[in-house]
């Protein structure tokens, strides 16, 4: 029998938390000047929470998933990919139907009725089977957050990999020297790739998946998961964080180990921190953060068409924003995103499977 991994609300609030500093972050130019270095740095640094969605990732879906190949089996793989895919795709396909408005809008509004590169039928083709961030394209577009989407769904068609390398971490210094090795060569592929996400985001993805891996094996471990250990994690995180917002230290390596230790400290659920994330209304908004993520975009697109000639700084239109994004993140929740869901883990079980523990980030 499959073994049934724990619920840690604690990760599906944090997930909440990172979706909507990637809103707020896609959309900052509109924010009220402020003079507040370390608020800007924080709001400028938003992209950072997609690496925090990829060790997450990777760290959920070892916990629920790892079992599951100790064996290598092509039933139990097709399964695994079902159920991934019946997580992501759904409300994936709903919202490339739904972008297929702003070309339309375009087309019919603007003087030059020009769609320009952002809406090619290539990149949207690509789109639709997940394979835009694959290394066939130079640029995002549509809709722009889906990179992560596409690089997860290729971390899931190789997570029996990455669960083999994982298994070698048998021991808790092999573990931290995987994690360490993984990060380190993170820093050299974002350096080569000069941050272009077209070029990097697939391998970023995969070695934060795999950091994600590694922090469940040192999880497993009974002496390193005592309360003094994940405090010292949290403790490690809080001044990893300061030393990229008060001393603008690099953002890579230090932003993925610094979420690698996070996620560890949150793990045990006595600390401060996780009581917090583990709040109903925290947890509510973990629960509806995939949504959050995938319709924000096209909320941000057409906020700025109807506030072309307004002032580009307007908390009026900061506030329309962040209230349209939430009730269309309620309503696709509702009712794409679980149904979906539901519909596609049917045709793969045929039964309802319990939640798994936190939920999928960004999936």
């Amino acid at each position: 029998m499959t073994r049934i991994a724990p619920v840690i609300p604690a990760l599906t609030g944090l997930r909440g938390i990172a979706a909507w500093w990637v809103v707020f972050y896609h959309f900052k130019e509109i924010f009220p000047s402020t003079g507040f270095t370390v608020f800007n740095t924080v709001l400028n640094d938003g992209f950072l929470a997609v690496d925090l969605f990829f060790v997450l990732s990777g760290f959920i879906i070892s916990l629920n998933y790892s079992n599951r190949f100790e064996t290598f089996s092509w039933r139990e793989y097709g399964h695994f990919l079902g159920l991934r895919l019946g997580r992501i795709y759904p409300l994936h396909l709903f919202m490339m139907i739904v972008f297929l408005l702003n070309p339309l809008a375009i087309t019919l509004a603007s003087h030059q009725h020009a769609v320009g590169n952002r809406y090619g039928a290539a990149y949207y083709a690509m789109s639709v089977v997940l394979i835009q961030n694959w290394g066939f394209t130079d640029s995002l577009a549509w809709n722009v957050p889906a990179w992560s989407i596409s690089a997860e769904w290729f971390a899931y068609l190789v997570f029996p990999c990455i669960a083999i390398l994982g298994r070698w971490a048998s021991t808790i210094w092999r573990a931290i020297a995987g994690l360490l090795i993984s990060i380190i060569i993170l820093h050299y592929v974002i350096q080569l790739a000069r941050g272009d996400i077209a070029q990097n985001g697939l391998l970023r993805c995969l070695l934060e998946f795999l950091a994600g891996n590694l922090v469940y094996r040192l999880s497993q471990d009974q002496i390193v998961a005592r309360t003094f250990v994940s405090r010292g994690a949290m403790l490690f995180c809080l001044v990893l964080i300061a030393a990229m917002v008060v001393f603008q230290m690099p953002s890579y390596p230090i932003s993925a180990l610094a979420w690698s230790a996070l996620i560890f400290g949150l793990i045990r659920k006595d600390g401060i921190f996780s009581r917090f994330l583990s709040l109903s209304p925290v947890v509510w908004i973990g629960e509806y953060s995939y949504s959050t993520y995938l319709v924000h975009y096209f909320v941000r697109d057409w906020i700025k068409f109807a506030m072309a000639g307004s002032e580009p700084q307007s908390l009026l239109w900061l506030t329309v924003y962040v209230l349209a994004t939430a009730i269309c993140s309620f309503f696709l929740y509702r009712l794409i995103e679980v149904p979906g869901r539901r519909f596609v883990r049917n045709l793969v079980n045929g039964r309802g499977t319990p939640s798994l523990a936190g939920g999928a980030p960004m999936s």
